[in-house]
């Protein structure tokens, strides 16, 4: 028996696959994704959204927010910066 390792680098684009997966793989996926319970909280009890609408707004209210904090916004919050 031969054993051989190797280190392989992808680039996966994650819309793509998620795209092409099945109902019951979308599901799985959504599943192993998700936030129950009290982890689904920060200690001061505020839920995670309302942990990113508050930064939201206080970025939102600075007089120049630089743009990789705008995308990483788009990004978390699926709204842009106005």
């Amino acid at each position: 028996m031969t054993i051989v390792n190797m280190t392989i680098d992808a680039e996966i684009d994650l819309d793509d696959l998620v795209e092409n997966l099945g109902p019951n793989s979308k599901e799985y996926l959504t599943n192993l994704l998700k936030v129950d319970g009290e982890a689904a909280r920060a200690p001061d009890g505020r839920t995670f959204e309302q942990i990113i609408e508050a930064a939201f707004n206080e970025a939102r209210a600075m007089p120049s927010v630089p743009r990789a904090l705008v995308e990483l916004f788009w990004v978390v919050h699926g709204r842009a910066m106005s």
